[in-house]
């Protein structure tokens, strides 16, 4: 069964130096032009018939990470590496080609079986490939391209066979769309419109090759379904076109093989001539800015793409890419703010799509994975992208956490989006979270994806400080208190000490008191306010102050009490007086924290206006 090989995880698409383009030169092996597209005088990769770097640069070895030969090929980004030798039985495999499948038919009409593939000289044995943005290509060095000096998107692949003995037909398909193995002996997945083919034929046992590049156009193209973009030949093992948009060669003596590889005849680990073939292909140059999800590499009967199909070798080659970032950011009475009655918090998050994948992608949608009970959130701005929805006055709700919203219908290879979202949540701060999906074909399988949670120091951005705070004034009631300090309860007439002819005439003290909140931006929960002479002052079922400035804000007590003797027991009635002291303490609403307010005294004289009293 064709398995692609374990992962791992590498920096997205390292990025060739300017200038720099691909493949070591292949000395005298094919004559080229100026306009060099798979071949430079330096370059990250060599094409040169072996599968082990000689260089500094790039070869399938380092590739995947091999260092003591055979080893296991580990794969990364824009890799694939596809083992494709006999799996079961009797030199049986498990993806060997049933009926008479060809390159012009529909996927879906493709059967495979478990067999063995006969005859052994198209039996693939390992297939592979590499992709490379490759910078310092000059503007419009091909119809349609952009201006400026840009990159270009070349892929190395190749395969090796179990034997050598007779002609080499080989192809190479680049899929957009996500193609693979069905239970049953049938394939999952269809054509998408820019598929790329590549067959390359060894002829009289290498003396001719050819290369051959298609393009799945689906109907009308120079053969059907298919389109041919470029053809040339050459004598001897290695082909190049004219304009090296592709260039083909294989082994003409045994070398060493980087990972296990058994052939027909010869030693172990070792490629006989012409079982080894590798190749480049400029995608850029041929067919413009696409990716692709999967990677096959097959063999064919003849030369000819009306050729049954004998074996192939299948996996994953993602090379569309999307990256998605969350911020929250602070704006002045956007963000962060707090509805103190509801007792929630607004944050503005703005998120960033980016495509840093090779080509277009299309239904780019997303997902806010942390609304849920208590925390909504809505798009309320899309800037970028094409096709993006019109956003209402009162945004377009995510309403719940595994429904993707569509925010452009397309986003361009290097091209970014943000989408602006306001969050109503019960926490502070909301520490959001934000996923991405997309597609490399307009309506395909939406499988580029990107998730992104905030960290806890960007969540902290838009921590919103809270304030808790009390105020405590205290009069008697018969003082007025000052212009800058008024007793807000006083009332003409109103006095300090009474006697209480029930009360054999004994001194009553009044007093007025005030308890406010001193924050906005939280209620306040009253825990205790009590005056040392008149003892709780809570009403039944508890005080919780609203926010300064609103309805509720401000509790009062206007109450008397019989005192048990004047201040230091004062016998003179003219010099009599009496003091009490008024404590309140509270907590946040919301942030649950503690604030006791400063005690207030008030102190009332018997006579007012003793010891001048008038008689």
């Amino acid at each position: 069964m064709a398995t692609t090989t374990g992962t791992r995880t590498r920096p997205r698409w390292p990025i060739a130096a300017l200038g720099l383009a691909l493949g070591a030169v292949i000395g005298g092996a094919a004559i080229l032009t100026n306009a060099l597209a798979v071949h430079q005088p330096s370059a990250p990769f060599e094409l040169d018939a072996d599968a082990v770097r000689q260089t500094a640069d790039d070869d399938w070895n380092n590739v995947f990470e091999i260092a003591a030969f055979p080893g296991t090929p580990v794969t990364g980004d824009g890799e694939v590496f596809v083992a494709d030798g006999p799996n079961l039985a009797g030199g049986k495999e498990t993806s060997a080609w049933a009926g008479s499948n060809k390159d012009i038919d529909l996927i879906s009409t493709w059967e495979y079986k478990a067999s063995k593939v006969t005859p052994d000289k198209d039996n693939i044995t390992n297939a592979y490939a590499k992709a490379y943005p490759v910078g310092g290509f000059p503007g419009g060095d091909f119809p349609g391209h952009p201006a400026g000096v840009h990159e270009h998107l070349v892929i190395y692949f190749g395969a090796d066979r179990f034997a050598n003995s007779g002609d080499a037909a080989l192809g190479f398909w680049f899929f957009q769309n996500d193609v693979g193995m069905a239970p049953g002996g049938t394939f999952t997945g269809e054509h998408a419109i820019g598929d790329v083919l590549v067959q390359i034929d060894y002829v009289n046992g290498g003396a001719l090759s050819e290369v051959q590049i298609f393009e799945w156009v689906g109907s009308g193209g120079s053969h059907g379904p298919l389109n041919e973009l470029v053809f040339d030949s050459s004598n001897g093992l290695t082909v190049c076109t004219d304009d090296d948009t592709a260039c083909a060669t294989s082994n003409p003596n045994a070398i060493p093989s980087p990972w296990a590889y058994t052939p027909k005849s010869g030693a172990d680990n070792v490629f006989p001539e012409q079982s080894f073939f590798e190749a480049g292909i400029d995608i850029t140059a041929l067919v413009g800015e696409v990716c692709f999800s999967s990677f096959m590499a097959e063999t064919r009967s003849s030369h000819s793409e009306t050729a049954e199909l004998k074996d192939f070798a299948l996996g994953d080659f993602s090379l569309c890419s999307v990256d998605v970032e969350k911020v929250c950011v602070v704006e002045e009475n956007v963000s962060p703010t707090v509805d103190p009655i509801n007792e929630t918090f607004q944050t503005k998050h703005t998120v960033t799509v980016t495509n840093d994948g090779f080509g277009k992608i299309y239904d780019v949608a997303l997902r806010d994975d942390a609304v849920a009970a208590g925390k909504v959130c809505a798009i309320s701005a899309i800037s970028g992208g094409t096709g993006a929805p019109s956003v209402p006055a009162d945004g377009i709700l995510f309403p719940n956490s595994s429904t993707y919203v569509t925010v452009a219908d397309e986003l361009a290879a290097g091209a970014s989006m943000t989408v602006d979202m306001l969050c109503v949540t019960d926490v502070n701060p909301f520490k959001n979270a934000v996923s991405v999906r997309s597609s490399a074909t307009d309506g395909g399988t939406a499988d580029v994806t990107d998730s992104d949670t905030e960290s806890d120091a960007q969540a902290a951005v838009c921590l919103l400080d809270l304030d808790t705070g009390l105020k405590l004034t205290k009069f008697c009631q018969g003082d007025p208190g000052t212009e800058e300090n008024p007793n807000t309860l006083y009332a003409a007439g109103d006095r300090s000490v009474v006697l209480d002819p029930t009360n054999g005439y004994a001194p009553q003290v009044c007093v007025d008191i005030t308890l406010q909140s001193t924050t906005s931006n939280q209620r306040m929960i009253i825990d205790s306010l009590s005056d040392d002479k008149i003892g709780n002052l809570l009403p039944e079922g508890g005080l919780t102050l609203a926010p300064l400035g609103s309805a509720g804000d401000t509790y009062t007590v206007s109450r008397c009490y019989t005192p048990t003797a004047p201040d230091e027991n004062q016998t003179d009635p003219g010099l009599a007086q009496y003091t009490d002291t008024v404590t309140a303490s509270g907590r946040g609403k919301i942030n649950n924290v503690s604030f006791d307010a400063l005690p207030k005294s008030a102190t009332c004289k018997l006579c007012p206006t003793c010891p001048s009293c008038d008689d």
